[in-house]
């Protein structure tokens, strides 16, 4: 029999799981804000076609044998509280987020609970509630801070061969999570800056030479945290940006519509991280006090 999965935010990319889960043959609950006496259906879109899916809700009680988390980084705190006395020793949480650093606080609420960090570039996005277009494929990278929980990432990995997205194993989560953290340094604060969509950066020079500094930084930055060179990150950047081009950050969307941004757990994890190694990061220090502002 296949294992629960409670699905802690579900978004866009937590209902696309949500789906691939259930079809997959995994019994799903969601989590979201309130709780829901009814059960929730989502429609899922791919391509051409659409199905809809049925998830039950949580009961607020069971066990949380395993824990899939995509709320947004800074909510992370605030959810998963209600949820520590339902996890244990032989739980198993995955971290689905952007930015760095909420680790710490799943670390703080269950340190006996096996956590792996996953990262993806699978294209998903909620027009309305209970409807999600997976807008294209990517890769879902997964793996562990601690090389000695790594069996486990393999033994994710296998479980949801199933899932028909492309999943594979890291051993070298960190990497992939520091270049997606330097894509959203060097998108995400601009495009507010600039009120526009992620394309529109790449032909406003002042935009784009704001990138590169930010980029530069992050390469420095990053190089001292994985004790590894860490280059190109502008020409990442730069490829993402053109291939979302008519992407609004999300980041964007919050500022637009008066919410907490994630800016603490993307530019201000960085900026943690070069003070830990007395480093200097004036731009990205700039645009961090301007979204807080």
């Amino acid at each position: 029999m296949q294992p629960t999965w409670h699905i802690l935010g579900p978004g866009a990319i937590g209902s696309l799981f949500a789906c691939h889960l259930q079809r997959a043959g995994f019994p799903v609950v969601l989590i979201g804000r309130k709780a829901s006496p009814s059960p929730t259906s989502i429609l899922l879109q791919e391509g051409d076609h659409t199905q809809s899916f049925c998830f039950e809700c949580d009961d607020g009680q069971r066990p949380i044998t395993h824990l899939l988390i995509t709320v947004k980084a800074h909510q992370t705190d605030a959810a998963l509280r209600p949820l520590k006395h339902r996890l244990g020793a032989d739980s198993l949480i995955v971290l689905m987020q952007n930015g760095m650093g909420a680790w710490e606080t799943v670390q703080q609420y269950c340190p006996e609970t096996v956590c792996l960090l996953a990262t993806t570039t699978e294209g998903a996005n909620r027009p309305a509630p209970g409807q999600v277009i997976h807008g294209g494929s990517g890769t879902t990278y997964v793996g562990a801070l601690a090389p000695d929980l790594q069996a486990c990432a393999h033994q994710l990995c296998a479980q949801w061969s199933g899932l028909g997205l492309n999943l594979q194993e890291d051993q070298a989560i960190l990497r992939q999570l520091w270049q997606k953290l330097a894509i959203n340094c060097a998108i995400n604060p601009l495009t507010v800056m600039y009120d526009c969509p992620n394309g529109a950066l790449l032909s406003n020079a002042e935009a784009l030479a704001t990138m590169e500094k930010v980029c530069k930084e992050v390469e420095t930055v990053m190089t001292h945290a994985l004790r590894e060179p860490a280059a190109d990150l502008f020409e990442l950047a730069k490829t993402v940006a053109t291939r979302t081009g008519h992407n609004r950050s999300s980041m964007l969307q919050d500022v637009t519509c008066g919410r907490e941004t994630e800016i603490d757990y993307i530019t201000g994890f960085l900026l943690r991280e070069a003070k830990r190694f007395n480093l200097n990061c004036p731009q990205n220090q700039a645009l961090y006090d301007q979204i807080k502002r």
